[in-house]
C-alpha cells in the first residue's frame, strides 16, 4: 500500500510540475518583415486573403431540384462562369472544394449521399470545361450547413445547392 501512495504521488508530481515553458524568442518590435522583394510578410498574407475570398464572392453557386443531383440547363451559365474564374490566371495556384448541400427532407445518410452526388456533378461539370480534375474535392455536408433555415419553399430550394472554397 505504501508504495502505491508513494508511486502515486510521484506520478502527481511529475504531471503538475510539467515541462517548463519558455516565452519565445522573437524580436516582436518589428511590425513588418520584408521579404526579399521588400513587400512585407503580411501584407503577402492579407492580399493572398482577399484574394481567396475575392474567388469564392464571384464564384456561383450551382442549384438543384428536389431530390436531384444532375445539373438544371438553367444552371450550366454558372457551371461555365465558375470554369472561367477558376482557369483564371489569379485562381490557377488554388485547389477548390465543391461543397454539396440538401434541403432538410430525407435521412441524414439519404441527403449525406445526396450532397455527394451534387458536388461530383459540379465537379464533372467543371472537368468538362478544362478544370484540372486534380484541383477539385468535394464533400458533402448534407443537410448539416443550410443558407436558409426558415420552413417554406423559397428557402429550401436555396439550400439544395453547391457552392465552392478556394485552398490555398
Amino acid at each position: 500500500m505504501g508504495k502505491l501512495a508513494l508511486t502515486s504521488l510521484a506520478v502527481a508530481v511529475l504531471v503538475l510540475t510539467g515541462c517548463s515553458q519558455k516565452s519565445p524568442e522573437v524580436d516582436m518590435s518589428k511590425n513588418n518583415v520584408s521579404d526579399t522583394k521588400g513587400a512585407s510578410v503580411n501584407d503577402g498574407m492579407s492580399a493572398l486573403q482577399k484574394l481567396i475570398a475575392s474567388l469564392e464572392a464571384n464564384s456561383k453557386k450551382i442549384y438543384f431540384d428536389f431530390d436531384k443531383y444532375n445539373v438544371r440547363k438553367d444552371q450550366q451559365a454558372n457551371i461555365d462562369a465558375d470554369a472561367a474564374l477558376f482557369n483564371s490566371q489569379e485562381a490557377k495556384g488554388f485547389s477548390i472544394k465543391v461543397e454539396g448541400n440538401c434541403d432538410e427532407f430525407g435521412t441524414d445518410e439519404y441527403n449525406y449521399a445526396l450532397g455527394l452526388k451534387r458536388a461530383k456533378s459540379v465537379k464533372d461539370g467543371l472537368v468538362a470545361k478544362g478544370i484540372s480534375a486534380d484541383r477539385l474535392t468535394v464533400v458533402s455536408y448534407g443537410e448539416s450547413n443550410p443558407a436558409c433555415n426558415e420552413h417554406n419553399k423559397e428557402c429550401w430550394a436555396k439550400n439544395r445547392r453547391a457552392e465552392f472554397k478556394i485552398l490555398p
